[in-house]
């Protein structure tokens, strides 16, 4: 059975109308193949020509390398500690009203509250996160489109409203392909990042074809794994995506890895008690923990710190934005309860701290940007840079921003997440003409408001908010 996305004809803009009817049959495909599923499956469907993976080299074995490694023995995970208790994961369900108006740039869709979650949760995770006032527009429509398309089988289990957007998806990709190859030629960036977000479709389809997992169980090789996590969250395509709006490229793969690492940490460390709940492998924490046999607390505490500070260091603000700007979508959405996740939160007696080694990760070390710190527990960012004055400087623009701005003032002075969220929805409003809100507190979250992502990730933090029995399909 060919399947479109997988097929060898997915990039020939001259066939655009075939390959539209391959998209939409692709997606109908999914219930028979998750009947017949065995391991197998997932591989088999890849033609020897198809062409996603031919601009973004760096990730091209991956999707099928994986696939294949869950055809082979596995690693059992379940001995080690982990958190679930949280409040409950929610399905589609909308925050506001604000971001029907991006979606509504590509799609004709009606202004009902499923819709409103819709352009919040699949789109939005294309929107929130990029500088639409920077980035090509019809490049951010057609991620955009690849965000909806890869939420088919994402969501699979709760999506099925979505499909009146199916064949709008389709033919939107296929002009996304066209415009790319006629108005970004030498395949070049605009063309790696086109890539990162098929090869992004390719890995959520995958993975709707595997059964929801009764053990936490996953393959043996953790470089693979942590990469794959890098595509089938779209962290390495919103990274390019992110890198471009600075004009200057700065950064080469490796350092694209470690951005993309520290960016889906942000949402993974927020989804890591429900992720845990429902037995889902495919956390960046996840992975590293079960190949360590140990909580990698420090470790992604110590990766991240080194990541931002070289940010700091070297001017490279666009792997700070990506970073706080995760912070934010992940905070807003009412899918995800995390306001009140880290409302009610409760960390660990200070005398009784982790004492996992920051670098014990060897894989984590290998894409570290910086040289290991002379105190590895050392955790405060501005001590970690080397330009202590840049950071200073980015810290006073934020707060001098804050003191001054209607839309968000006195975000510093907020003592609950819940008291953000309406400041975070002012910043969504403005990014239609300027970023600048999301910006600054982006920024801020990622040098001054840390603690709570590093305690979400921790057995020993005790929540203490609501909680009600919620679907693992909601994952």
């Amino acid at each position: 059975m060919e399947i479109g996305l997988f097929g060898p004809s997915l990039y020939c803009v001259e066939r655009g109308e075939e390959i539209q009817k391959q998209l939409v049959s692709s997606v109908l495909a999914i219930p028979g193949l998750r009947e017949s599923w065995v391991p197998t499956v997932g591989p088999q469907l890849f033609h020897p020509e198809n062409p996603v993976g031919s601009y973004d080299k760096h990730m091209k074995s991956y999707p099928k390398e994986e696939g294949l490694a869950w055809t082979r023995t596995l690693k059992d995970f379940s001995n080690i500690p982990r958190p679930v208790k949280a409040p409950p994961r929610a399905g589609l369900i909308p925050r506001g009203r604000l971001h029907l108006r991006s979606m509504a740039e590509g799609y004709d869709v009606p202004d009902t509250p499923f819709w409103h979650a819709v352009a919040e949760v699949t789109y939005g995770y294309s929107w929130c996160l990029i500088d639409n006032n920077v980035f090509c527009k019809d490049c951010l429509l057609g991620t955009g489109t690849c965000a909806i398309l890869a939420s088919f089988p994402d969501y699979y289990h709760f999506c099925q409203d979505m499909y009146p957007v199916l064949e709008m998806s389709a033919q939107r990709l296929v002009e996304y392909i066209a415009h790319v190859d006629r108005c970004h030629p030498d395949g070049g960036e605009h063309h790696k990042v086109m890539d990162a977000w098929l090869t992004t479709a390719q890995s959520t389809y995958l993975d709707v074809l595997h059964p929801k997992a009764e053990r936490m169980k996953g393959p043996e090789d953790e470089l693979q794994s942590i990469r794959y996590r890098l595509i089938n969250s779209s962290a390495r395509a919103l990274t390019l995506q992110a890198r471009l709006e600075q004009g200057s490229l700065i950064g080469d793969d490796i350092i694209i890895d470690a951005v993309a690492i520290a960016k889906i940490f942000m949402h993974d460390a927020c989804d890591y008690r429900h992720d845990n709940a429902a037995n889902e492998f495919y956390n960046i924490i996840t992975v590293v923990t079960s190949h360590r046999g140990v909580p990698a607390n420090n470790m992604f505490r110590r990766f991240c710190i080194d990541v931002w500070a070289w940010a700091v260091d070297n001017g490279a603000d666009w792997a700070i934005y990506i970073a706080g700007r995760v912070l934010a979508w992940q905070v807003y959405m009412e899918r995800y309860r995390t306001p009140i996740l880290f409302d009610n939160l409760v960390p660990r007696d200070a005398n009784t701290q982790p004492t996992d080694d920051p670098y014990g990760d060897p894989i984590l070390n290998s894409m570290n940007p910086l040289p290991p710190s002379s105190d590895p527990h050392d955790f405060d960012l501005r001590n970690r840079c080397r330009n202590k004055d840049r950071y200073d400087e980015l810290l006073r623009n934020c707060l001098a921003h804050f003191e001054t701005c209607p839309g968000c003032h006195e975000y510093d002075k907020k003592t609950s997440w819940a008291d953000r969220v309406p400041l975070l929805g002012k910043a969504y409003e403005t990014k239609y003409t300027d970023c600048s809100c999301l910006n600054i507190i982006s920024t801020y979250m990622v040098l001054a408001c840390m603690e709570p992502v590093w305690w979400v990730m921790d057995h020993a933090a005790e929540y203490t908010g609501p909680t009600e029995k919620w679907s693992p399909l909601l994952c």
